[in-house]
């Protein structure tokens, strides 16, 4: 069974990954070349939104969220199990989504994890309150889904895959517009 911990992409240090990588998500969503940044039309779940950033920040963005996901390896392999994380929701089902998402992470996170939070945010240039209150939280639910996932330790490398990029088109959407139709 291959596990995450296994996968390749997230084992090598290789630069090679990483270009490999922004050349996938600029074929993917890219839709404009500007001078000083690439315009992203996104797609994350049912949700549309415009951003642009320029190569060095999108090579940030990739790094931080495969050292994110190594760091839920770690967290997972100190003994987080899916039903530690199962009772860590149904400890707060009473309190809405959001707050279930926000407790649960606080049950399962890392000095680590909260860092590379604030490391992300620099790459996608947000700050002060709409961190706070718009961008981490996203950031943090993204996160969530992708422990969710890892927890279910499935043997498809696509799986792995999808978690790593799920995680990069959620940190490309902190610093967003909305795409309107």
């Amino acid at each position: 069974m291959l596990k995450i911990k296994d996968f390749d992409l997230l084992n090598s240090g290789d630069l090679d990954n990483v270009e490999a990588i922004l050349k996938r998500v600029k074929h993917d969503f890219a839709k404009e070349e500007k001078e000083d940044a690439t315009i992203y039309d996104v797609t994350l779940q049912d949700s549309k939104y415009i951003c642009a950033y320029t190569d060095d920040e999108m090579r940030g963005i990739i790094t931080t969220s495969i050292d994110i996901i190594r760091e839920l390896i770690s967290i997972e392999a100190n003994g987080f199990t899916k039903q530690r994380f199962k009772e860590a929701i149904q400890n707060e089902e009473k309190r809405g989504e959001i707050m279930q998402v926000l407790s649960t992470y606080n049950d399962f996170k890392t000095q680590e994890l909260d860092e590379m939070t604030i490391k992300m945010a620099a790459y996608v240039r947000v700050g002060g309150a709409y961190l706070a209150f718009i961008s981490r939280p996203l950031l943090i639910d993204v996160i969530f889904g992708v422990f969710e996932v890892m927890l279910d330790d499935s043997d498809d490398e696509d799986i792995w895959f999808s978690c790593l990029y799920f995680m990069i088109r959620g940190a490309m959407k902190m610093h967003s517009s909305e795409e309107q139709s």
